[in-house]
């Protein structure tokens, strides 16, 4: 039985060779024996594997530890040697070099192609942000040719395969022994041409038709949020599944209230004796008013909640709440009456109120003194 050679001497490296030294060699080696080069030459076809079997063992950390230990009978390993399928070798040659011998191809099957997603933009008001709502959409949407059967072809005749490329999907521009594959102009990748386009799609597949959805929309959905219908978007083809819909809410901004999270702000205005004295006054709410109790004495500013009026959570049980600011009205104006009475009350209460505004000659002289 033959002894095999040490495998660094078959790559013509030191034993100290890095990775990319033991690449390099052997790339040139199993480029020059590569039996695609030599079809006649039994001998480079055992060369060619004796190359690519070092290159295994070297080029693996754990197996190169080894081989440098135990040489050719590495325990454990069950040794290197044994018979090196051919082809595996060039699998394994072009899987880190690529196919550059420009060898015998499959014809590329065309494959199917997903359909894309589609975007509507939804606009919802408040109210139906709290209620929910089932809306009705109708789109203009790509969908499966009825004339060719989304081939693409007159009369739905079957693709043939591309001249140019044999089918592959691709060309080899061939210079000495390398080769670059490069996608076919021809037919696009597909391996396939449509030679006669199907007049109702122009060779598409696809024609566009309004179609009409029902979409539940959640309670309590969040302006910018996205609600996908699957299966509502583009048609694919070739047995590839369909686009989804994607419908973007736009919650239109409401005149009495400001939503912030779950929790919904209004204000409200009370007169200078309701804040005082305190009183019942009629709060809106995006259900519809409700009694609201002032208590004597309310500041400008002084918030009170209405638990429940929110809007419901999105996710869980119940609803947020309402927040509602009050806003004390000072009146601009008053009749000789009302001042009289203001001003007893000022008296009253201790405050130093001005009778009237000083006149003219009033505010000069206190400008001298």
């Amino acid at each position: 039985m033959p002894t095999k050679r040490d495998y660094y001497e078959v790559l013509e490296v030191p034993r100290g060779a890095e990775a990319a030294e033991l690449k390099k060699a052997y790339r040139r080696l199993a480029m020059k024996f590569h039996p695609d080069q030599n079809p006649d030459d039994a001998g480079a076809a055992e060369k060619f594997r004796e190359i690519t079997e070092a290159f295994q063992v070297l080029s693996d950390p754990q197996k190169r530890a080894a081989y440098d230990r135990f040489g050719h009978s590495a325990p454990d390993m069950g040794g290197f040697g044994g018979a090196v399928d051919l082809g595996n070798m060039t699998d394994f040659f072009e899987s880190i070099f690529g196919s550059v011998f420009g060898g015998a191809r499959r014809p590329r099957r065309r494959r199917g192609r997903p359909g894309r997603n589609l975007q509507y933009d939804l606009d919802l008001s408040l109210e139906q942000v709290v209620s929910g709502a089932d809306v009705r959409l109708t789109i203009p949407r790509p969908v499966r040719c009825g004339a060719c059967g989304g081939v693409g072809s007159a009369g739905g005749r079957p693709a043939t395969p591309c001249r140019q490329c044999g089918g592959h999907g691709q060309i080899r521009l061939q210079q000495g022994i390398f080769a670059v594959a490069t996608t076919c102009p021809a037919c696009g990748g597909a391996g396939e041409v449509v030679l006669e386009r199907c007049a109702s799609c122009g060779g598409d597949g696809l024609v566009v038709r309004e179609e009409a959805f029902e979409v539940r929309i959640p309670p309590g959905v969040d302006d910018g949020s996205v609600k996908v219908v699957e299966g509502a978007g583009e048609d694919g083809r070739g047995g590839a599944p369909n686009g989804d819909l994607h419908v973007m809410i736009r919650v239109a901004p409401h005149g009495a209230f400001t939503r912030k999270g779950s929790d919904l702000h209004s204000a409200i205005q009370v007169s200078y004796p309701q804040a005082v004295l305190g009183a019942e006054v009629d709060a809106p709410t995006i259900d519809g008013p409700v009694r609201l109790k002032i208590k004597p004495g309310t500041e400008g500013g002084q918030v009170y909640r209405l638990r429940g009026k929110g809007v419901p959570h999105l996710r869980g049980s119940g609803r947020g709440d309402q927040h509602v600011h009050v806003d004390v009205c000072v009146p601009k104006k008053l009749t000789p009456r009302q001042r009289e009475l203001v001003e007893a009350l000022g008296r009253e209460l201790g405050t130093e109120i001005q009778s009237k505004p000083p006149s003219f000659f009033e505010k000069m002289r206190g400008l001298f003194e």
